[in-house]
């Protein structure tokens, strides 16, 4: 089964990682408004998802940050 991540949590992955910059909720979900990720609301019997209710699937997320330059493996080590 494929594993979803949040925008907070891609937020918060990105920015542990990133000594230069902070990755804010907003701005992973303007990725998602521009159309750069493609997101799926998240259900509303979960709880605790951050300020943004959508969650991205892990193969297209790893797609869309190693496009951007992001070492994906080493942002999300975890992943199987």
């Amino acid at each position: 089964m494929e594993r979803n991540y949040t925008v907070s949590q891609i937020a918060h992955r990105l920015s542990v990682h990133s000594r230069s910059r902070l990755v804010s909720e907003d701005a992973v979900y303007g990725w998602v408004r521009q159309g750069k990720l493609k997101a799926e609301r998240i259900p509303g019997n979960i709880r605790g998802v951050g300020k943004y209710p959508y969650w991205v699937q892990e193969s297209h997320l790893k797609d869309v940050l190693t496009e951007m330059g992001y070492d994906f493996d080493r942002l999300f080590p975890d992943n199987d």
